[in-house]
């Protein structure tokens, strides 16, 4: 079920990717809709190689590279990413769909979150793997 990308992987409602946490299947925006939509981010943190976005909850939502779901492959200083997320709040979610260059190339489930701001919504869109989905975990060094 978890393989390659396959309409299997898809919540049927909505579309978005299907995720497995613990054993147990759930629709990636409606799981991390629950946890943490409507919040705001308080807190952005490096642990190691991830950046991890810290909401008014205390959850923490690290950001994995949406081509490979390792650490996001950064194209900013840490402090702009500061800059430009801190204090936004989450207002909703995308999907996609990254594709490699490969032959044949590599598909892989893309997953935003899209949060407040005047700008245009891809400006404000962070588009992360599943692996940050499945990531989310309370803050365990409250400040």
């Amino acid at each position: 079920m978890f393989g390659p990308l396959h309409h299997l992987n898809f919540c049927e409602v909505d579309g978005f990717p299907l995720v497995k946490i613990d054993d147990e299947v759930y629709c990636s925006a409606e799981y991390t809709d629950g946890l943490i939509g409507g919040q705001a981010v308080t807190g952005i943190e490096e642990r190691g190689d991830r950046i991890e976005l810290i909401f008014d909850s205390g959850l923490r939502f690290p950001l994995t590279c949406p081509c490979c779901d390792g650490p996001l492959h950064r194209q900013f200083p840490l402090a702009d990413v500061r800059r430009i997320f801190r204090g936004r709040t989450l207002e909703g979610f995308r999907h996609g769909e990254y594709v490699g260059r490969g032959t044949p190339p590599e598909r892989h489930p893309i997953f935003a979150l899209q949060f407040s701001g005047p700008e245009d919504p891809k400006h404000r869109t962070l588009e992360v793997g599943l692996g940050s989905v499945r990531g989310l975990r309370p803050d365990i060094h409250p400040h």
